[in-house]
């Protein structure tokens, strides 16, 4: 996994980079990440003041966010939990197609039975 992180008008702050890569590893315990960028901005005319933008490559559409919030840890943690929600639709939609598959071609086996 290639990880990027950019800060705009923003210090890079050592804790919040590590919380990033931790999260993101551990993201990439369940689905391979290709590459991750990760965007910090602090925006001193408006309110809340920090957002985060996430741009994550995992097989079949990329996965991108954004959150707005009074910390840049608050808001990467809102961005983090929008990624792995939806991850986990996707994994629970793939699981729904194949049971739904499965049930169509028992149901096949059996009429197909019931014809001879």
């Amino acid at each position: 996994m290639k990880l990027t992180i950019r800060n705009f008008t923003t210090r890079s702050a050592h804790a919040l980079d590590s919380l990033i890569e931790t999260r993101l590893i551990a993201l990439a315990g369940r689905v391979r990440i290709d590459d991750a960028t990760v965007l910090v901005e602090h925006r001193a005319d408006a309110s809340p003041p920090f957002r985060v933008e996430i741009h994550v490559a995992v097989p079949g559409p990329d996965l991108s966010t954004e959150r707005i919030d009074n910390t840049p840890v608050q808001a990467f943690t809102r961005a983090v939990e929008d990624i792995e929600n939806r991850l986990r639709e996707r994994s629970l939609k793939r699981l729904g197609r194949a049971s739904s598959r499965a049930h169509r071609t028992s149901r096949h086996m059996r009429s197909a039975r019931i014809c001879r």
